[in-house]
């Protein structure tokens, strides 16, 4: 078995639910982080046979940084021992939650990388997204992270936001572009079920205003000297999420922590959500309980592809292998949507902006 390069540990605490969350997250629980960590650390322990020297580290939530340095500290050094020479270590941040002495003591720790969740400059989009930062507070967070030497810092991003208009996503690329950031995900706002702005039915946006939001955006932060490389993601050159790169990639991961997923040698398993079932597990000295799930080689094939064409470099076919339906290669290629040499695919600029539709036309998913 090739080892396990990269590492995604899942710190789930938020002070409170915004409202396009539907993800693993544990609300006004902030007593148990201790148990949590050790938690953490013992499946760490339980599952490092499985890991080579990390690449790369991807500490995400919930809101990671309400762990607070001193917690995170103590997992940074159940963490240390199997780094890489030179890896990337990333943490995702609310505004809010951080200063300039906690940007200080996590790059001390050895972070090397960080990921504001902005979500808009703009007050009255905060609203309906029940974001609590305000953007004074992440120009703030901004700049105490350069301050801290910070040298790899993201901002996230939303568009489709109910409210949002052409003028409001011009502003937000502006004030986001002012601060110099060195990568920029930003993300179509999904309704997901479970979240808040599906129970209140908020309606979809349209779809002709998102795909005119999309080409602005990609416009605009290509003018700006980013690199489009991926679907969402924006990065200035050397700057692109090496851990990202992994998934897309489809090298295998580990993940730990509540509703973590890993994938290692065509395997595939989630640890279930819940705080207290996680922790009582860890306590028993059990693993997490978790799903099991056997991928073989058509699973991983499709995945390869819904993965690779994500990003801006063709597609090598020894490595991704044959798309279901190879018939509609030349369809495709004829309507200016990809390039095809028999040894890859790469989809045209124009394709890229419709790379869901081209991966559907080709592949057969359930």
């Amino acid at each position: 078995m090739t080892p396990v390069r990269h590492l995604y540990v899942h710190l789930p605490f938020c002070a409170s639910r915004c409202g396009y969350c539907a993800f693993v997250v544990e609300v006004g629980a902030l007593d148990r982080r201790d148990a949590y960590l050790e938690a953490l650390v013992a499946e760490l322990e339980r599952e490092a046979h499985l890991l080579g020297p990390l690449e790369t580290v991807f500490l995400g939530g919930g809101t990671p940084t309400l762990m607070r340095p001193r917690r995170l500290r103590r997992l940074m050094e159940a963490i240390r021992p199997h780094l890489a020479e030179g890896a990337e270590v990333s943490i995702e941040a609310n505004p809010e939650t951080v200063d300039g002495p906690a940007l200080v003591e996590l790059r001390r720790m050895g972070v090397t990388r960080l990921s504001l969740g902005v979500q808009s400059f703009r007050p009255h989009l905060l609203g309906p997204l029940d974001r609590a930062a305000t953007p004074d507070q992440a120009r703030r967070a901004f700049g105490c992270a350069r301050a801290a030497a910070f040298e790899d810092i993201g901002i996230d991003l939303l568009f489709a936001v109910p409210g949002q208009t052409p003028a409001d996503l011009e502003a937000d690329m502006a004030d986001a572009l002012a601060l110099g950031p060195d990568h920029l995900s930003w993300y179509e706002l999904e309704l997901k079920p479970g979240s808040a702005l599906a129970r209140n039915g908020t309606p979809p946006a349209d779809e002709d205003e998102s795909a005119d939001a999309y080409h602005r955006i990609v416009e605009g932060l290509e003018e700006a000297g980013f690199r489009w490389y991926e679907t969402a993601n924006f990065a200035r050159p050397g700057h692109e999420c090496r851990h990202s790169l992994g998934y897309w990639d489809a090298a295998d991961y580990l993940g730990i922590g509540v509703g973590a997923v890993s994938t290692v040698a065509g395997r595939r398993w989630r640890n279930a959500p819940g705080l207290a079932g996680y922790i009582a597990a860890s306590s028993r000295g059990d693993r997490p309980p978790r799903t099991h799930e056997r991928l073989d080689a058509d699973d991983r094939r499709r995945e390869r592809w819904m993965l690779g064409l994500r990003l801006d470099r063709a597609l090598p076919l020894a490595w991704a292998g044959p798309p279901d339906r190879p018939e509609a290669l030349e369809r495709l290629r004829a309507a200016g949507l990809l390039r095809a040499d028999g040894e890859s695919i790469a989809l045209t600029r124009r394709g890229r902006f419709v790379q869901n539709a081209v991966l559907h036309e080709l592949m057969e998913y359930a």
